[in-house]
């Protein structure tokens, strides 16, 4: 699970154990608590025989009760819902090109929703050079890119009023979107299976460790596009463009110079950020569509070989401005069709507790 600290901070504050975090804020060990809680009982308890009290039926719905249980347990329940309805159809060893996200309706069917193809391997070598130059940058970007590495939500809650005592069901949403990105990001890579840049050349020597699994598509540009699609779907209050691609959009701005910095780090091609941008706006827009705020989903198809066609020079860069021009003009990028999708109850009361935190979070 990839969260800031301060969706840490939140789940300890809303633990069931509230007394092991009292305990270890005040400087007690697990042990100490233990052992003085160990005595207490022994010096009040008489060890007459019980008589239990038969639990009473559950009276809150089901929804309710998600909130009373620690949110990163929240977030695994919500995940296994948010999941439920997609449908991945991986590459097989004999071809490794196309990989499908598909969404299954209630009657079975099955629609696609993502379609991703991989560069070539002429493309990598390419973009292989794009990594070799922009290892520039490396001493300007250095602490944003170790930060990044551990997570992400704290360069969009310095663009939002977001935290977990003004808005607790926000952290949970985040978690959601970010676990689902590594989720499906991590099935993809596997039927890719594309070297990291460092592979193809001695020179990139990457400034990270280099993760041991695959490039394509990235984890980092899925989770960033994932939260800035759901924060602005959240933040939006029913605009129109919310949801959508923008230049001037500070949390679209910051989900490409998320991405970006991996490629200066040395360990993705641009190609992978396209397609995880791609990826994390579907997915962002997944969730929304799960919560009931909207009723369907744009199906989109990316062919990363022809990421470039029409840009100057026919480069293979990732910029924003390149990704939203890509998601107008239908080159690499086409909307094939929208995918109708079913509410889920517990993401449904997810997204309503999430816009309320919102509504009130100057209260």
């Amino acid at each position: 699970m990839s969260l800031d600290n301060a969706h840490n901070a939140h789940n300890a504050h809303n633990a069931h154990n509230a007394h092991n975090a009292h305990a270890a804020a005040a400087g007690i060990s697990p042990a100490e608590l233990a052992l003085a809680l160990i005595q207490a009982r022994d010096g009040i308890v008489t060890g007459a025989a019980l008589a239990p009290v038969a639990p009473a039926a559950p009276a809150l719905p089901l929804a309710d009760r998600l909130r009373r249980i620690e949110p990163g347990f929240a977030v695994a329940a919500l995940l296994s819902e948010a999941a439920e309805a997609l449908v991945l159809t991986p590459a097989t060893d004999a071809a490794r090109d196309r990989q499908t996200l598909g969404a299954r309706a209630a009657d079975g069917t099955a629609a696609d929703l993502l379609v991703l193809r991989r560069p070539t391997d002429a493309d990598l070598a390419a973009e292989a050079q794009l990594v070799a130059g922009y290892a520039d940058l490396r001493a300007e970007r250095l602490a944003e890119i170790g930060v990044q590495c551990v997570g992400l939500m704290p360069f969009f809650q310095t663009i939002l009023p977001l935290g977990p005592c003004w808005t607790p069901a926000v952290a949970v949403l985040a978690g959601v979107a970010a676990d689902l990105a590594t989720a499906m990001v991590q099935r993809l890579k596997l039927g890719f299976a594309l070297p990291r840049p460092h592979l193809l050349s001695p020179e990139v020597q990457p400034m990270i460790a280099c993760p041991a699994h695959g490039a394509f598509p990235s984890g980092h540009a899925a989770q960033a596009f994932a939260l800035a699609t759901v924060l602005d779907l959240l933040t939006g209050e029913g605009r129109a463009e919310a949801g959508t691609l923008r230049e001037d959009s500070q949390l679209y701005r910051m989900a490409a110079r998320i991405a970006v910095n991996r490629t200066v780090a040395g360990v993705h091609y641009p190609a992978d950020s396209a397609a995880g941008a791609v990826l994390g706006v579907t997915l962002g827009r997944w969730l929304a569509a799960r919560g009931g705020m909207r009723p369907d989903c744009p199906a989109l198809a990316l062919d990363s070989a022809a990421w470039g066609e029409g840009a100057p020079g026919g480069s293979r860069d990732f910029h924003l401005p390149r990704l939203v021009e890509a998601m107008s003009q239908g080159r690499a990028l086409r909307r094939t069709g929208t995918v109708a999708v079913e509410a889920a109850p517990l993401m449904s009361a997810l997204w309503a507790a999430a816009a309320r935190d919102w509504g009130q979070r100057w209260s």
